[in-house]
């Protein structure tokens, strides 16, 4: 009788042992399979930054050369004599200025960075008032030109820091 007492608590002993590994088991795959997708969600969301920042670079250089276009346009037209009132830029310098301006403002929203953010709608600020002739003297266009300069740095700056940041823990 003795021998079969002590074959039943051997029996629950290894049913215990064997329920703790396959829970100790399931546990440890349910946090490395967390920990993949974290992994993957990280590299998506760098490679989605990245993206949205470059983009953002080459649509920026872009904006600034239309922007320069319509202040060489209103330079010509004040030294022809034409002062007052706004005159037309012509509509297809126009509609780029406007494309060129939507797609800043939604390249802006995917930026994780507050001051690459601010960087650049303080030079879309001034673009406006350029577009516009608004207040346009040389020292409008020199803001203008280290805003640029600063929104540029900001953006090199924030991919820098993606590119250094360690994905994994």
């Amino acid at each position: 009788m003795e021998s079969a007492v002590w074959g039943f608590i051997g029996t629950l002993v290894g049913a215990l042992a064997s329920i703790g590994t396959s829970w100790i088991t399931t546990r440890s795959a349910t946090y490395a399979q967390r920990e993949k997708i974290q992994l993957e969600w990280r590299v998506r969301q760098r490679e989605f930054q990245i993206k949205a920042v470059t983009e953002l670079q080459e649509i920026l250089g872009e904006f600034v050369r239309v922007t320069g276009k319509i202040r060489h346009i209103d330079e010509m037209r004040e030294r022809a004599g034409h002062t007052g009132g706004a005159l037309p830029i012509g509509e297809d310098l126009s509609d780029a200025f406007s494309q060129h301006l939507r797609r800043i403002n939604v390249l802006l929203a995917r930026i994780d960075d507050a001051r690459a953010r601010g960087s650049i709608q303080k030079v879309s600020g001034t673009a406006v008032k350029i577009s516009l002739g608004m207040g346009v003297d040389m020292q409008a266009m020199l803001q203008f030109s280290d805003e640029i300069e600063c929104a540029n740095s900001a953006l090199t700056a924030y991919l820098g820091s993606i590119y250094s940041t360690k994905l994994g823990h």
